[in-house]
């Protein structure tokens, strides 16, 4: 083999093993990057919205009750009926209360009998008084029979007095004897629709009187509608009057129904809880709601008290803002240079390097910026919270590209890491 051969050979040996060596350092660098999904940080237009379930019910309604307690002898209205206000509803048995009536009415007669009685006595006693005071001016009677007929005087007016008073008794028990004839006719107080009819005809109801009266039925006024959602504790802070909503009905499919916050509770209602009364037991541990009233607007006929509804309320809108998946904006720890401080180095070093104390470092919200193929934490500042990103108002600009996915990438990347970004899954711009 002529030299020049051998040279040319010996040439193309040497440039296979520097290619070989550089394809393998190539390989083992591409094997060291992480795989990463990403896009560049754009303006958006961000909607925050708090959802909350509960049900429709109206704005004004009344749960009525009767005014005395007895049998119901007669309803008058079903269901769904459109009622007057002063309209009769129901009858409770007045039998009882008729005859207690006719009782004090014979009383208050009774009474004014024996007043017309005693007027007359006082009166005769009043002529009597009257010719013995002269007669005895004349001196023609007793200083004796004065005082008799003086003493026989006032008796008798003390007796008009005493009847009078008697009759004013006894005229207030005749008033609340038909106070109670008339409550037996159970009245409407105001115009609207009978949405429930929870007692039927011969059945007993306790009267207004007591402390749980029996509710006979309830009217609601159905042309203003809310729903009465419950938003839970960590929303309600974002929650305001005169925010807007967008009502959703489980039974109108596909109706949305506009409405604005008009009620806030003030205090907090346990999980499952039926009311905001305060329980005896410790809730201290328990998710907790604060009911949020949401007035309807130009809701549709088909409309019923008591669906279950679900209300989007619009807590924040901005546009044209910073902003980026919600998925993006990851927490890592950073010590007081601001350097990334990985799990590992906490509480102790196998190498007997310095340890990093647990309260040197503080929890930061950030994203990570890709630039020459490598991922650095970056903190920011985040503002509102749309559907799917999250407004940044500190710590990014606009073009910038970020690490988006995936999540399990991002919940193990650390700070300064080799990252190939991922093209087939397409990004966002």
């Amino acid at each position: 083999m002529a030299p020049r051969t051998k040279k040319i050979l010996a040439g193309a040996s040497v440039a296979l093993v520097l290619a070989a060596v550089v394809g393998f350092n190539v390989s083992r660098d591409a094997r060291k990057k992480v795989a990463v999904q990403a896009q560049k940080v754009a303006k958006r237009d961000l909607t925050s919205v708090v959802s909350a379930s509960g049900e429709v019910r109206p704005k004004r309604y009344v749960n009525i009750s009767a005014n005395v307690s007895g049998r119901i002898d007669r309803i008058l209205v079903q269901e769904g009926a459109r009622v007057g206000q002063g309209q009769l509803l129901a009858r409770i048995d007045s039998t009882r209360f008729a005859a207690d009536e006719r009782q004090s009415q014979a009383a208050v007669q009774s009474a004014r009998a024996d007043l017309e009685r005693a007027k007359a006595d006082l009166e005769v006693s009043r002529l009597a008084y009257e010719r013995t005071r002269k007669m005895h001016q004349d001196q023609l009677v007793a200083d004796q029979q004065l005082d008799q007929a003086t003493a026989e005087h006032e008796m008798k007016k003390a007796n008009v007095d005493s009847l009078k008073s008697r009759i004013a008794q006894l005229s207030a028990a005749l008033e609340s004897s038909a106070d109670n004839l008339e409550k037996t006719s159970v009245v409407s107080p105001m115009d609207g629709v009978v949405t429930s009819l929870a007692k039927e005809e011969g059945e007993v109801v306790i009267g207004a009187q007591s402390f749980q009266p029996t509710v006979i039925m309830t009217v609601g006024d159905l042309s203003v509608m809310e729903a009465e959602v419950l938003v839970d504790e960590t929303d309600i802070r974002n929650v305001a009057l005169g925010q807007q909503a967008k009502v959703r009905v489980d039974a109108l499919d596909r109706v949305e129904i506009g409405g604005e916050v008009t009620e806030i509770g003030s205090s907090a209602i346990p999980r499952g809880a039926t009311s905001t009364g305060v329980s005896s037991t410790n809730t201290g541990n328990q998710a907790k709601d604060f009911k949020v009233t949401v007035t309807l607007r130009d809701p549709p006929a088909t409309l019923r008290p008591g669906l279950n509804a679900t209300a989007d309320i619009v807590t924040a809108k901005k546009t044209g803002v910073l902003a980026v998946p919600i998925q993006a904006v990851v927490v890592r720890q950073v010590d007081k240079q601001g350097k990334v401080v990985d799990p590992g180095e906490m509480g102790g070093d196998a190498s007997g390097g310095a340890l990093i104390s647990k309260r040197d470092i503080e929890e930061k919200e950030g994203v990570f910026v890709v630039a020459k193929d490598e991922a650095a934490f970056h903190p920011v500042k985040t503002g509102i919270l749309g559907e799917t990103d999250i407004e940044v108002t500190d710590g990014l600009k606009e073009g910038e590209e970020i690490v988006t996915g995936s999540y399990k990438t991002l919940r193990t990347l650390k700070d300064k890491a080799k990252v190939k970004i991922d093209k087939e899954k397409g990004a966002r711009s």
